[in-house]
């Protein structure tokens, strides 16, 4: 599978009192599938260059690797689970996140065939963050469309992240990561879409 998306980094710290902060910038991925039975895993990279926007300082280069884990429960639901490691290094400095994480995805049949829409919600209940305490609330959405044809199946998805620290206090961090992806996947002979 490969992928390219264009994403948006938005960071509010109340400590810093700048507003908003926002980096914009295209990622480009690429992973490979195992299905097995009614389960599936998956690595997945991505990397790419944040570039700064309304009150950024500095560009972020991004670079994340991901394992993720399905189960199918019903033909149109999966139990997912994973581990996402990323990193946004600046000139100056690096953060590392790690964000483990536990949800569900839902597939949704439409009229025309190999047609189908796609929710996915999921926690991250021991994000962790070099440099700041652990996230109060870390939750991840997405919802998107894909369609599939022989060993081809392509999706657009659009997919939210966030992060709130320290909520209620002066100290108060909001992170989020968004982002609009093009996906590409080329199924193995004999693997079930």
């Amino acid at each position: 599978m490969s992928d390219v998306a264009s994403a948006e980094h938005r960071v509010e710290d109340q400590s810093v009192g700048a507003g908003v902060e926002r980096s914009t910038g295209t990622l480009v991925g690429a992973g490979v599938q195992v299905s097995f039975g009614s389960g599936a895993i998956a690595v997945v990279g991505r990397t790419g260059v944040l570039h700064p926007g309304r009150g950024a300082t500095l560009p972020r280069d991004v670079a994340e690797l991901g394992l993720d884990g399905a189960y199918r429960m019903r033909d149109w639901l999966d139990l997912v689970a994973g581990v996402r490691v990323r990193s946004y290094t600046t000139a100056v400095s690096r953060q590392r996140w790690t964000a483990p994480y536990l949800g569900a995805a839902a597939r949704v049949p439409f009229a025309v065939r190999g047609l189908r829409g796609m929710l996915s919600v999921a926690l991250h209940p021991f994000a962790s963050v070099s440099g700041l305490a652990r996230p109060e609330f870390a939750i991840s959405s997405g919802a998107g469309m894909a369609y599939s044809r022989g060993r081809l199946e392509v999706q657009l998805r659009y997919a939210l992240e966030r992060y709130d620290f320290a909520r209620g206090t002066t100290s108060e961090r909001l992170e989020q990561l968004s982002s609009l992806t093009l996906q590409v996947r080329v199924r193995a002979l004999g693997q079930t879409p």
